[in-house]
């Protein structure tokens, strides 16, 4: 039922976000509800206050010479081909002229906005830019994992360019990632209903690469059938790692599933090492999946191989039924992840810092520097409010062991 209120209420305020829109204007409204920061990361300096300087300070004081890992940055392409050896077609350039949903569209615009793009011709190479301007600013050392989205694919291996809408080739990935190797490594992306999965698998392991990322509800993969346990496997021949989402997820071209915990069976087993990211918490005809996840982490087989990352636990949809749970359960603490998700955390209304105060997960006091450092590098502010963030009547927080890493 949370689920079905949940999409219900995104429609509400779409419409309402399309009404506004009529009323102020459109570039106003992306000011407002979009990206509403207004300075560059490098003015942190000398546009934080004292109070926001001292939560930075507190964020980082404790990383030592150990690096600040983001799990999971999305990839926004306008499918240009920017990198020499990435083709105009490998990008699908039909992806270029469809927009799926009305709400489809209004939410890539969001994102774009919310991700410093104003130029569309250079959208590519702005995203790129923001990206690494918010990284370099940072305190200290931090590294990011960029995820490629591979295209959709029917059981009989043939791509499905109708399908396709938001798709971002792993050579592109990989070349962003070789122009700042000290900050960014790249996560393919490769269906496993690919005629050439499998040797795709091995030529990427073989060029370095260790992660691969999969959206099943967007990429319409069956995680049940025999083709995906034989890319299990080779997974585990070639020592990667999978990413893989649970709960349920609405995709921009149209689909929406519920990917339950017991999924995640099947690659724990095989001794896949995964790294699941939670979308909607309940499916909205009873099922959950935190007590599945609880009891993955739980067996001491399966258990050893689970990894949540954190990307979207600060949305006010998943304060009471993903954040509470899972710092409610410190036993579990070495099996999070830190990630930021982004651009989610630059769009304004992506996380609420009224929401966290009034449900008791930070103290209200910190509400105006948390903002300030939005305002100047939502990057940092992401990481450095989930730092902050409590137990509601505890002073539990999650230690520094899941934020940095050696």
């Amino acid at each position: 039922m949370q689920s079905l209120i949940n999409r219900l209420l995104m429609v509400v305020l779409a419409i309402a976000a399309l009404v506004i829109v009529g009323l102020v204007g459109w570039r106003t409204a992306l000011d407002h509800f979009a990206g509403a920061w207004t300075h560059a990361p490098e003015d942190a300096p000398w546009v934080l206050t004292d109070s926001a300087h001292e939560l930075v300070d507190s964020a980082f004081a404790d990383i030592g010479k150990k690096t600040v890992v983001d799990y999971r940055i999305d990839v926004l392409s306008s499918g240009q081909p920017l990198a020499p050896g990435v083709k105009v077609q490998a990008q699908i350039a039909a992806d270029n002229d469809k927009s799926g949903s009305p709400l489809a569209w209004l939410s890539a615009r969001i994102r774009e906005h919310a991700a410093g793009i104003r130029d569309a011709p250079r959208a590519d190479a702005e995203y790129l830019s923001r990206v690494l301007r918010q990284m370099q600013a940072m305190p200290g050392d931090y590294r990011g994992w960029l995820l490629a989205r591979d295209a959709v694919y029917g059981p009989d291996g043939k791509r499905d360019d109708d399908a396709t809408l938001d798709y971002v080739a792993n050579d592109y990935v990989v070349w962003l990632a070789e122009q700042a190797p000290d900050r960014l490594t790249p996560v393919v992306s490769i269906h496993p209903y690919r005629r050439d999965a499998l040797d795709a698998l091995a030529r990427w392991a073989k060029a370095g690469v260790k992660r691969v990322s999969w959206q099943p509800v967007a990429q319409h993969i069956d995680l049940d059938d025999p083709k995906v346990a034989a890319f299990y496997a080779a997974l585990v021949k070639h020592d990667m790692v999978l990413y893989l989402p649970v709960g349920f997820h609405s995709a921009d071209n149209g689909a929406s599933g519920w990917i339950g915990a017991s999924v995640l069976r099947a690659p724990l087993a095989a001794g896949v090492n995964t790294i699941i990211s939670i979308g909607g918490a309940d499916s909205g005809d009873g099922r959950a999946v935190m007590p599945g996840l609880f009891a993955l982490l739980r067996d001491p087989t399966l258990g050893e191989h689970l990894f949540i990352d954190l990307a979207g636990v600060l949305a006010p949809a998943q304060l009471n039924s993903v954040l509470a749970p899972l710092l409610q359960h410190p036993q579990f603490f070495d099996h999070l992840r830190y990630a930021s998700g982004y651009p989610e955390p630059a769009i304004a209304a992506a996380i609420s810092l009224d929401a966290l105060a009034d449900r008791g997960f930070i103290d209200p006091a910190l509400i105006e520097p948390l903002r300030a450092i939005y305002d100047v590098n939502p990057m940092l502010f992401a990481f450095v409010t989930l730092r902050q963030v409590h137990l509601p009547a505890t002073e539990l927080t999650l230690p520094a062991s899941v934020f940095f890493r050696s």
